[in-house]
C-alpha cells in the first residue's frame, strides 16, 4: 500500500530522529521535562488532530485540533479508548487496532469519512504510524487527522462540473492567454465533446493549437475585431461569428465568451460557451430575402432599395461631391402581353427583363423591382448627368432586342423617368417620387424615352394632385355639363345627331379641357359617377329636343362609354333604367366604345355588346385605329359604326398615304355593313375628300364646335345653320336637311 505522509506526523519523525546526544547535556529529570514539553507544543501547535494511543487502544495524548475535530475536549479523551472518539465509517477501525509485534513501522494512509460525537460526518485524511522504542518494539500509535471535507466538495464540484461540460450539448472551449503583451494571442487548452463533433476535428487536433485555427475567410472580421476589443478590455464579449470546420466548411455559433482571472487579477484564460446556429441563421438568411427581395426575379424589392437609398443619402449630406442617381423605369404596354399571352409569359418576360437590366448597370449599382411592371435603379457614385443618359440610352438598346418566350417573339419597350441627387431632394420618398413623375413624362411624350425631373414637373404634379381632389368635390357639387357637337351626314347635308361631351366648369379655374380631368378621371375611379350623369342628363336632353323639334324627331346622341363604364357590372342595368325613364328610343342611342376598352377581355365584351345590341342600342368602336386594330376581332363584334381618329382626318387632304388608308377604313367599314364617321373636320377641303371617298357622316370644327344646351337650342332653330360651310368648285352652302 502507498503511504503517505501529514505534515504534523513528519514533524513528529523528524524530531523524533533528532541525535539526542548531540542536545546540551542536563540532568534526566530536565531533560525528560525539556523533551516531553518540546513534543506537546510541537504536536499542539499542528494544524491537523493527533492522537497518540497506547498498546490498548486508550488515548494518551490529543491535540486541541484533534479535540475540536470529533466535538469534544482533549480532556475528555485521555485514557478513553480511541474508537469512541473517531468512528470511522466502511470498515476503518484497523486504523485504531494497536501495532503487535509482527507490524512494521510503516505508516498507513486512509481518506474516509468521520462521525462527529454529534452525529454529523465530515471527510478526513486518516494517517496511522507506529512507535516503537529502541529496541524496535511498538509502545503506542501515532494518528493524525486532517479535515479534507472542503476538497473533496471542490472536488466533487468539479467532477460534476467537468461532467456537465463533457456532456454538454453546447461547444465548449478553454484557450490560455499565451503571451501578456498580446491577451488576445490564445491556444486551446480544453475542447468539449459537443464541439469536436461539430467542428469536425479530433482533440488531437486542436488541443494546444492558436484559437486562430477556426477562423477561416467567412469568418466576419470587422466582427472579430469587436470582440477582441472587449475581451481585451477584459469584458464579456457575445457574437455571431462563422467558424470553419476541418474539411474547410462553415458553421455559425453563437458564442459567449467570459475572462478567467487568477488570484493577482490577471487574464489567464478565456472559456467560451458556443450554440451552433446555422439552421437558424439559414431561415433567418431566407426571411430576410423573403422580405427584401422580389421573389418572381430575386431582385431586390421596394423595402431593400429605400433602404439602400435612405443610406446612400444620408452619405451624400457629408460628401456632396459625390453623386449619385434613380431610374424609375415602367415597361410600354406591358398589359397587352399579359391579356393576350397570358399571366406566364408576363412573368417569364419579368424575369429577362430583370437580367438585362442587371447588365445594364455596374456591379455597385442597384437594380430592384418595385411590383407589377415596375423596376428602379440606383446608381451610386456617377460622374456627371450625361452618365446616367448613358445608362438610360443603354437600357433602351438591351431591351429593344426581342423576347423569345414559349414559343413567341415579343417586343417591347420602357419609359423611364430620372432623378439626380443634385436636384437636392432631401428625403428617400423625394427622389422615388421625383424620378416616378419624370417616368410619366416620358411616357407622355412617347414611351420608350426618358426625362430627367426638373421642379416643373413637381409644380404639374402638384397641380394634377390638386386637380384630383378638385374633381372628387365637382362630382359632389354638380360642376359638370354636357356639351354636343352635331354630326352631319355628308351625303345629304341633314344633321344626323349630336355627340355629348362632358365639359368641367371649374369654380376658380374656369373651363377645363377634358384632356386634362378625363385621364385622372379613368385613374381613379371617378369616371363612373360622371359617365352616368353624361349618360342620363344625354338621354334627357335628347328626349326634350325630340318633343320641341318634330322635324327633329330622329336625332340620334352618341355617348362615349369608358372602359371601366363597359366593364363594370350593372352597366346594362343602368343604360335599361335611364331609356325607360327618359323615354329615349334604344335606336337613338349610340354608344361609342374604343377598341382597347372592347379588346382588354374579349370574352366579356362580346357578352356585353350582345345584351346591348338585343336593347336595340346602336354600338360605335370609337377612335379606331390608335388601339388595337385587330380586324379579326373586328369582325366578330356586332358593332354599327366606325368611328375615323381625327388623327387620320387632319392630313387627309395633304397626305397621300392617310389618304389611301382612310380609303381603307372606309372599304372596310362597307364590307362589315358599318357607317363611318369621320371625327376632326376642320377645311373644307378634309370635306371635299371625305365626299369623294364616299364617307357618310362627319363631324368637327367644320361644322361646329361643342355647344352648351342653349347654343344647341338655338342652332336647332336656324333655317340652316351650316350655309357659312362652301365646298371648293361648289358656289352654293351645304344645305341642312331637316329629318
Amino acid at each position: 500500500m502507498v503511504t503517505q505522509r501529514s505534515a504534523g506526523q513528519q514533524i513528529v519523525e523528524e524530531r523524533a530522529a533528532e541525535p539526542w546526544e548531540e542536545i546540551p547535556k542536563r540532568s534526566p529529570q530536565i531533560q525528560a521535562v525539556d523533551n516531553d514539553y518540546l513534543l506537546r507544543t510541537v504536536i499542539e501547535s499542528l494544524n491537523d488532530g493527533v492522537i497518540v494511543t497506547d498498546l490498548d487502544n486508550r488515548v494518551l495524548h490529543a491535540n486541541s485540533r484533534l479535540a475540536k475535530l470529533v466535538g469534544c475536549s482533549a480532556a475528555e479523551m485521555i485514557g478513553q479508548p480511541a474508537y469512541d472518539f473517531l468512528s470511522l465509517i466502511e470498515g476503518w477501525l484497523f486504523f485504531c487496532s494497536p501495532p503487535n509485534e509482527t507490524q512494521s513501522g510503516s505508516c498507513e494512509w486512509r481518506e474516509g469519512q468521520l462521525r462527529r460525537r454529534d452525529g454529523r460526518q465530515f471527510w478526513a485524511e486518516v494517517n496511522s504510524t507506529p512507535l516503537q522504542d529502541s529496541e524496535g518494539h511498538p509502545i503506542a500509535t501515532l494518528i493524525t487527522v486532517t479535515d479534507i471535507t472542503e476538497r473533496k466538495w471542490l472536488e466533487e464540484y468539479l467532477r460534476l462540473l467537468e461532467s456537465v461540460v463533457v456532456n454538454a450539448n453546447e461547444m465548449v472551449m478553454i484557450s490560455q492567454v499565451e503571451e501578456e503583451e498580446d491577451p488576445l494571442k490564445l491556444r486551446i487548452v480544453y475542447i468539449n465533446e459537443a464541439f469536436l463533433k461539430v467542428a469536425g476535428y479530433r482533440a488531437a487536433d486542436v488541443i494546444g493549437r492558436s484559437a486562430e485555427l477556426l477562423i477561416g475567410p467567412m469568418t466576419d472580421l470587422e466582427e472579430l475585431d469587436r470582440i477582441r476589443t472587449t475581451l481585451n478590455n477584459h469584458e464579456s464579449a457575445k457574437a455571431e461569428l462563422i467558424f470553419h470546420r476541418q474539411d474547410k466548411s462553415f458553421f455559425w455559433a453563437d458564442m459567449n465568451t467570459v475572462p478567467i482571472r487568477n488570484e493577482h487579477g490577471q487574464v489567464t484564460h478565456f472559456v467560451s460557451v458556443m450554440r451552433e446556429v446555422t439552421e437558424r441563421k439559414r431561415v433567418e438568411e431566407q426571411l430576410r430575402r423573403n422580405a427584401f427581395h422580389d421573389p418572381l426575379t430575386g431582385l431586390p424589392n421596394r423595402l431593400l432599395f429605400t433602404e439602400r437609398l435612405t443610406q446612400v443619402i444620408s452619405r451624400n449630406k457629408g460628401n456632396p461631391d459625390h453623386l449619385f442617381a434613380v431610374l424609375f423605369l415602367d415597361l410600354d404596354r406591358f398589359k397587352v402581353i399579359n391579356d393576350s399571352l397570358g399571366h406566364l409569359v408576363g412573368d417569364q418576360l419579368l424575369i429577362a427583363i430583370a437580367r438585362r437590366l442587371e447588365t445594364c448597370v455596374k456591379r455597385t449599382d442597384l437594380v430592384a423591382r418595385l411590383g407589377g411592371d415596375e423596376f428602379t435603379i440606383l446608381l451610386d457614385n456617377i460622374q456627371d448627368e450625361a452618365s446616367t443618359h448613358q445608362v438610360a440610352e443603354r437600357i433602351h438598346q438591351e431591351l429593344s432586342r426581342p423576347f423569345g418566350l414559349n414559343g413567341h417573339e415579343i417586343f417591347t419597350t420602357v419609359s423611364i423617368g430620372i432623378a439626380l441627387s443634385s436636384t437636392d431632394f432631401e428625403y428617400t420618398e423625394d427622389l422615388l417620387r421625383g424620378a416616378d413623375i419624370a417616368m410619366y413624362r416620358a411616357k407622355a411624350l412617347g414611351k420608350a424615352c426618358h426625362e430627367v425631373f426638373d421642379t416643373e414637373m413637381h409644380n404639374q404634379a402638384m397641380l394634377q394632385m390638386q386637380l384630383e381632389n378638385d374633381l372628387r368635390r365637382a362630382i359632389e357639387r354638380e360642376e359638370f355639363v354636357v356639351y354636343y357637337q352635331p354630326i352631319v351626314s355628308l351625303t345629304t347635308g341633314r344633321l344626323a345627331g349630336f355627340e355629348a361631351l362632358v365639359r368641367w366648369m371649374h369654380p376658380e379655374r374656369g373651363m377645363i379641357s377634358p384632356g386634362d380631368f378625363i385621364p385622372i378621371a379613368e385613374e381613379t375611379g371617378l369616371i363612373l359617377p360622371m359617365g352616368h350623369l353624361i349618360l342620363r342628363e344625354a338621354c334627357r336632353q335628347l328626349s326634350e329636343w325630340q318633343k320641341l323639334y318634330p322635324q327633329h324627331r330622329r336625332l340620334s346622341m352618341s355617348v362615349n362609354l369608358s372602359s371601366r363604364q363597359f366593364s363594370q357590372r350593372g352597366t346594362i342595368e343602368f343604360i335599361r333604367d335611364v331609356l325607360r325613364e327618359t323615354g329615349v328610343s334604344p335606336a337613338c342611342l349610340k354608344l361609342e366604345i374604343t377598341e382597347t376598352a372592347i379588346m382588354e377581355n374579349t370574352e366579356s365584351a362580346m357578352d356585353t355588346l350582345l345584351q346591348l345590341k338585343s336593347m336595340g342600342v346602336q354600338l360605335s368602336v370609337d377612335d379606331f385605329g390608335t388601339g388595337y386594330s385587330s380586324l379579326g376581332y373586328l369582325y366578330r363584334f356586332p358593332m354599327d359604326v366606325l368611328k375615323i381618329d381625327r388623327s387620320f382626318i387632319s392630313r387627309v387632304d395633304t397626305d397621300g398615304e392617310k389618304l389611301e388608308l382612310v380609303r381603307t377604313i372606309i372599304t372596310l367599314a362597307w364590307n362589315l355593313g358599318m357607317d363611318v364617321i369621320a371625327e376632326g373636320v376642320e377645311t373644307t377641303k378634309q370635306l371635299a375628300q371625305l365626299k369623294m371617298l364616299k364617307c357618310e357622316y362627319g363631324q368637327g370644327y367644320l361644322f361646329s364646335k361643342p355647344m352648351s344646351a342653349a347654343d344647341t337650342d338655338v342652332f336647332l332653330t336656324q333655317a340652316n345653320p351650316l350655309e357659312h360651310i362652301v365646298l371648293p368648285g361648289n358656289p352654293e352652302p351645304l344645305a341642312l336637311e331637316s329629318a
